[in-house]
């Protein structure tokens, strides 16, 4: 049974509407409006039908209006039925930047929140935000499959600005968040995301990488993050970057990494870089701060991993490290860099040191030392 239409009719009273306990099946996109308050009681399930190819909720934006505004979305299961859904047939809608398997979309949004739901089984992001101010993401659960590619849990584009992240757990294909300033629809400038808390990303065991940052020529700026917990096949935070021309690329500034109780699940080899990776390339890199970090791998991690990877070409402004705990398997550098990157001050527990010396392996520990 399709239950498309009763759902869209109580949304679109507005105020606050519930959702009751049930299994629904949604074949179109479900859109809600202005000033709602969106509560799926316990037990709450919603699954995309079989070839509805479109993501499960969207906003609308009233006729005139810039955005929608004062929304807040919570409880249930949000279930994408991914491997029933064509990617390539989604609608290539670039307001909503709904074309590529997205499951929640919300594209124009003042005063946002999201709270204590599941993401299921996504076709491609769980959750996709974008040109969205003062939101706040919190408790949420991602329950992804991995039986499609790109199942990042909250992918957020530019611009975006003024917002809180907290405590999302789970599983994920891919980023378990992502700040993309340039991305997609949203390319280019004017799409900076800019003072953004993200506190507590529990990734699991296996997971891939756990903030992404990612900027070309738009700004990511004014980012604190911190309380990462979780094993990753790549990286706990990624300054990226993606680009095919490079150059001048990645705008990142004043960015606050602490709390960081990770580690690399890879018994071998590196992935895409160290725990905290720099892309090549990464040109305009201001202010960056990494302290209280705690990695400890198991004795079969025989991986290459080091702590912080910067790539070739990277130029950073201001790079300082504090209170590194490592207890490591095998010697490995806590810093590396390639070839031609420029760091103007480097600074490790308050000391300056010279780049030229890197790659620094001090302070690390080895079982049986």
């Amino acid at each position: 049974m399709d239950h498309t239409s009763s759902l869209q009719s109580l949304l679109d009273r507005g105020g606050n509407v519930f959702f009751p306990k049930g299994s629904y099946t949604v074949s179109e996109s479900l859109m809600i409006g202005d000033n709602t308050h969106l509560t799926c009681e316990m037990g709450t399930h919603l699954r995309l039908a079989d070839g509805a190819n479109c993501p499960i909720l969207i906003n609308r934006i009233r006729d005139g209006a810039e955005y929608t505004q004062n929304v807040i979305i919570e409880g249930g299961v949000w279930d994408g039925n991914n491997i029933a859904q064509n990617r390539e047939e989604y609608p290539k809608n670039g307001r909503l930047g709904c074309g590529f398997g997205q499951l929640i979309v919300l594209t124009g949004v003042r005063d946002l929140t999201i709270r204590s739901l599941t993401v299921k089984d996504p076709n491609s992001f769980g959750i996709q935000l974008a040109d969205t101010e003062r939101f706040t993401v919190s408790d949420i659960f991602f329950d992804c499959n991995k039986k499609t590619g790109n199942q990042d849990g909250l992918h957020i584009d530019g611009y975006a600005r003024n917002g809180y992240i907290s405590n999302l757990k789970g599983w994920t294909n891919d980023d378990f968040v992502a700040l993309n300033s340039d991305e997609g629809d949203f390319t280019g400038n004017g799409n900076d995301i800019e003072n953004i808390v993200i506190d507590g990303i529990f990734g699991g065991t296996d997971g891939w990488t756990a903030i992404r940052l990612l900027s070309r020529k738009a700004n990511v700026r004014h980012i604190t993050i911190r309380n990462i917990f979780g094993e990753y096949k790549y990286n706990a935070v990624s300054f990226t970057h993606w680009a095919e021309d490079p150059v001048k690329c990645g705008r990142f500034d004043d960015i606050l990494i602490e709390s960081v109780h990770c580690c690399s699940c890879r018994k071998e080899g590196s992935g895409h870089g160290g725990i905290v990776w720099f892309q090549n390339d990464t040109t305009q890199v201001g202010t960056v701060v990494i302290r209280d970090v705690f990695r400890t791998e198991p004795e079969d991690r025989h991986n290459t991993t080091s702590l912080v990877e910067i790539s070739d070409r990277v130029i950073i402004k201001s790079l300082h490290l504090s209170s590194i705990h490592e207890k490591l398997p095998i010697d490995k550098p806590m810093i590396t860099q390639g070839e031609d990157v420029k760091i103007g001050t480097l600074t490790l527990d308050g000391t300056m040191i010279n780049p030229s010396m890197l790659p620094i392996k001090k302070f690390s520990y080895v079982y049986g030392e």
